[in-house]
């Protein structure tokens, strides 16, 4: 995960770590790589769980209440990666709103423009089951290579998830890739169905 100009404000040069307490494996910019893991963690309860990857047609997408932005500043991220629960609940290891939280407040919280944002900069989200991206997820991280071989941001000290690099199947909006391809109010109908809870408008 890496910040994108777009010739837009408030793109994040900086990431800060998680909230104290956290114990979770992270490592800034690495989100695809955080997600991996964070599917295999007891914490996250019974059920099945999925991979979300958000993305837009422009290859940019603003979110608030990032920790890699000041509060009240948007996040230009070329894509973004977090976990839903079987209780629709949204585990981003990035945010400021919280550990878990309820994927209907994350969805309205994390993009509070949605009625605003242009067709190219509307989110849209992969959902790929978590066992299915465990098993053929694989990143060789040469996405966060310099041209001259040095690295973008530090990447994580443990090794390199799979053998090759398929992020960009994750990363796409084409329909036949890993999952399925959700607006950002199909996204919100499921997640409140699930919840037994009516659709916001």
């Amino acid at each position: 995960m890496v910040s994108t100009d777009v010739s837009i404000p408030d793109s994040p040069a900086t990431a800060q770590p998680p909230a104290d307490g956290h114990r979770f494996r992270y490592q800034p910019f690495f989100c695809e790589e955080n997600a991996w893991w964070l599917c295999a963690e007891p914490a996250l309860g019974d059920g099945p769980r999925a991979v979300l990857f958000v993305s837009s047609a422009r290859g940019a997408c603003p979110l608030a209440a990032q920790r890699a932005v000041p509060p009240g500043m948007l996040c230009w991220w070329d894509y973004h990666v977090v976990v839903l629960d079987a209780l629709a609940r949204i585990w981003d290891l990035d945010t400021r709103l919280g550990l878990p939280v309820s994927a209907a407040d994350w969805l309205h919280q994390t993009f509070p423009s949605i009625e605003r944002l242009p067709a190219d900069l509307m989110p849209w989200f992969r959902l790929v089951p978590a066992a299915a991206y465990r098993a053929q997820f694989a990143s060789d991280r040469s996405h966060m290579r310099t041209a001259g071989g040095g690295w973008c941001q530090p990447p994580p000290a443990w090794p390199p998830i799979g053998a090759g690099m398929n992020l960009a199947h994750y990363q796409s909006l084409a329909p036949n890739g890993p999952g399925e391809i959700l607006s950002w109010r199909e996204l919100l109908a499921r997640v409140s169905a699930e919840r037994g809870a009516s659709p916001q408008p």
